[in-house]
């Protein structure tokens, strides 16, 4: 009888070889969001690629717990497109759980700037350094019509960052 809850359990759950395709799956999606953010140069680029990877209620929570709906934050992206480019931008996938079409992800957003350092915070004034900037984060995918859709993305903890050396 154990034996027979256990394989109910594993797939109500998801069996281990699901959770490998579902997160061979997701750190596609994640891959592309990626290069994505790295691309864009219109405020429609930004509009078109939501609509197709995240549900439309879509929410950032930060660290103090405070939700933005993806309104509050679409000025953001927008601030950040205008912004110098990072060099590369990585999702790294830690961790996922998958629960009834819900996969729980933690990842980390690695981003990778090449800056010149003008007050030599980092080194003599005016040299040349390599910042690496990682920040955790839980997110919530849901399926939706067979395909992974982004819910909610929870910073989870602050960033961090290397100077002059790799992640």
């Amino acid at each position: 009888m154990t034996q027979v809850l256990l394989i109910a359990a594993m797939l109500a759950n998801g069996t281990p070889g699901d959770t490998f395709d579902i997160q061979a799956e997701l750190q596609g999606l994640y891959d592309e969001i990626s290069q994505a953010t790295l691309q864009f140069m219109t405020t429609t680029d930004i509009d078109q690629f939501h609509a197709v990877i995240y549900t439309p209620d879509w929410v950032f929570i930060d660290t103090a717990g405070h939700k933005k709906t993806w309104p509050e934050m679409r000025q953001e992206v927008v601030q950040a497109m205008l912004a110098p480019r990072p060099e590369s931008m990585t999702q790294p996938i830690k961790t996922v759980a998958v629960d009834h079409g819900i996969a729980t992800v933690v990842v980390n957003v690695v981003t990778v700037r090449v800056i010149v350092d003008r007050e030599g915070r980092y080194g003599r004034a005016e040299g040349t350094h390599t910042l690496t900037d990682t920040t955790p984060f839980r997110d919530k995918w849901v399926k939706v019509s067979d395909e992974w859709k982004l819910k909610s993305r929870e910073q989870i903890g602050p960033p961090s960052q290397l100077v002059d050396k790799p992640y």
